[in-house]
């Protein structure tokens, strides 16, 4: 009687630890989120301004990817983490270059002719890419109607968004749509592959090489467009210019994508990629109170079902099982396994990993 008394107690005080931490990862995520859906979102319109300015756009993602390794690579350096393999290092060069430099080259050319707030209407479409791969891979079981009404939810937000912001379409340039377009895929591609080569999350030294592979093979572009005649390189320095390449270098790249690696760790790539939900809100949001631009009721309703979106998906418990990624990481960089309590009572070790 004694010992069954003691385990329930034990078992009782094990639930409530494991609701009071479901209650905090979930705070977690969500300020990770909004936090970088704000820093993210803000991008739209800070880094047209300097596009508009008459910069080469993709000079600009150069100067930014390298400002973003070098502000990086102190931290690596002075941090305990031991420096990986070369082999490591170069395969986080190349999922930067894909990644950070496939979304933000077509974005930079693209917000020549289009604004901010509709290229983030159009790179919102990155979750579902993403969904689409994982199910493509057959990675992370069958898809859950909570998921499929949340990506359904947003994606309609996204387009009620569009028709506010354009009056019928985001843009109205194909060859800025197909630009957009890519980016949205380098996105939704890039954060699957991150979630499965770097499960355990990706260090310090890993971001750096990814900062720097997105610089390089944007000087590469820069070269290529240049001898073309595609873009013609200039680079006038004015305080638009180097506002723009310090907030994208610094906020946007040195700080947004280390909380989106965070993000794709703790919740997979699908949920990590809800936050271009958000970065359509602010980025309109912003230019209403930073242009005086109107804001009308396609956008409200859009509003409206991007927030229904993110609730449904957080409410419905979807987490790493569900959208690929894996828990927290533990000692030794290894992934943490769940813990759950033992069938039987009595038994030494009340909790055990599954």
């Amino acid at each position: 009687m004694y010992r069954a008394l003691k385990w329930c107690r034990r078992r009782n005080r094990c639930v409530g630890a494991v609701a009071a931490t479901t209650v905090r990862g979930r705070a977690v995520r969500l300020g990770l989120l909004g936090t970088l859906g704000v820093v993210w979102g803000l991008t739209f319109p800070i880094a047209r301004l300097g596009i508009v300015s008459g910069t080469d756009p993709f000079l600009l993602v150069a100067l930014d990817g390298l400002l973003a390794a070098a502000v990086s690579l102190p931290f690596a350096v002075t941090s305990r983490e031991a420096r990986p393999p070369a082999r490591r290092l170069a395969v986080s060069a190349a999922l930067g270059a894909l990644m950070i430099g496939g979304i933000n080259l077509p974005l930079f050319w693209g917000e020549r002719l289009a604004t901010g707030g509709a290229a983030s209407i159009v790179y919102a479409t990155s979750p579902a890419i993403s969904f689409g791969w994982l199910l493509l891979l057959r990675h992370g079981g069958p898809p859950r109607a909570a998921q499929i009404a949340a990506l359904a939810a947003g994606l309609g937000g996204v387009l009620a968004l569009s028709v506010g912001a354009g009056g019928g379409g985001p843009v109205s340039d194909p060859w800025v749509l197909g630009a957009f377009a890519l980016g949205a895929v380098c996105q939704g591609t890039g954060a699957v592959l991150v979630g499965r080569l770097r499960p355990a999350g990706e260090g310090r030294w890993g971001q750096t090489c990814q900062f720097a592979g997105a610089g390089a093979v944007s000087l590469v572009t820069v070269a290529t467009a240049g001898a073309l005649g595609i873009v013609p390189i200039r680079a006038p320095v004015g305080l638009a210019v180097v506002g723009s390449v310090l907030y994208v270098g610094l906020a946007s790249m040195a700080l947004g994508y280390g909380l989106f690696f965070e993000m794709i760790r703790r919740s997979g790539p699908v949920s990590a990629n809800l936050v271009t939900f958000v970065n359509p809100v602010v980025a309109l949001a912003a230019g209403v109170v930073a242009f005086g631009e109107a804001f009308r009721v396609p956008e409200l309703a859009g509003l409206a079902l991007v927030l229904a979106a993110l609730t449904l998906l957080e409410l419905s418990g979807e987490g790493y099982r569900s959208s690929g990624g894996l828990p927290p990481a533990g000692e030794g960089g290894r992934p943490r396994r769940a813990l759950r309590p033992h069938r039987y009572p009595g038994t030494r070790g009340f909790l055990r990993r599954t």
